[in-house]
């Protein structure tokens, strides 16, 4: 069983890397960032969330920093949105490379913390500061207001997935949770960008 686990987490994690590395190359060719900026913001993008995981879990020096893998997936993406920045004009595909590296991510972190035993509170806390983690620090960077601060359902559809999936494992198999908790999230995001459906914003008189 733990090594079905940790082979989903490590499939999951590079669908995230990559996921989050275009959506954050991309952005930085947006703005208009050199060679350095655009992989900054690729790495950031892809690796912040990990890393923040890594320093509330205590694991020791984050994995991120001794994954080679994940270094060439970033620098691989980074080359192919510069290659083909076309591809990635369609505010489509980057809304679903967002809604991807945020499942994934959330998912992956949620398996993390049940392996270690957390309460439910710490399960949610590390599962979301994960998804969200990476893409807080991408629009830092890019001097962008973070999305997760603005009236879009984004962390909320990380926190609505992991908390399904916290609920059914006891029902139904590791594999069924982890699928139907990753679509879930990725449904409430592509659906609720589409038909605008936000959070209140609360006015100044």
């Amino acid at each position: 069983m733990f090594s079905f686990q940790t082979g989903i987490v490590s499939i999951f994690e590079y669908i995230g890397v990559v996921s989050f590395a275009l959506f954050g190359a991309y952005t930085a060719m947006q703005r208009r960032m050199d060679l350095f900026g655009v992989t900054v913001l690729a790495f950031t993008g892809a690796c912040g969330g990990g890393i923040l995981r890594d320093v509330i879990m205590d694991v020791g020096v984050p994995v991120f920093f001794s994954s080679y893998g994940t270094v060439l997936l970033v620098l691989a993406s980074v080359a192919l949105v510069a290659a083909f920045p076309g591809l990635f004009r369609a505010q489509w595909v980057l809304l679903a490379l967002d809604a991807l590296g945020l499942s994934f991510f959330a998912v992956d972190a949620g398996i993390k913390a049940i392996q270690l035993h957390y309460n439910f509170l710490q399960f949610v806390f590390v599962s979301v500061i994960t998804a969200v983690g990476g893409g807080i620090l991408r629009d830092m960077f890019a001097q962008k207001v973070p999305v997760i601060f603005k009236s879009d359902i984004y962390a909320l559809a990380a926190a609505a997935g992991v908390t399904y999936m916290w609920f059914v494992l006891p029902h139904i198999s590791l594999g069924a949770a982890v699928n139907t908790a990753i679509a879930l999230i990725f449904a409430i995001r592509m659906v609720s960008a589409y038909f605008h459906i936000n959070l209140p914003v609360i006015k100044r008189h």
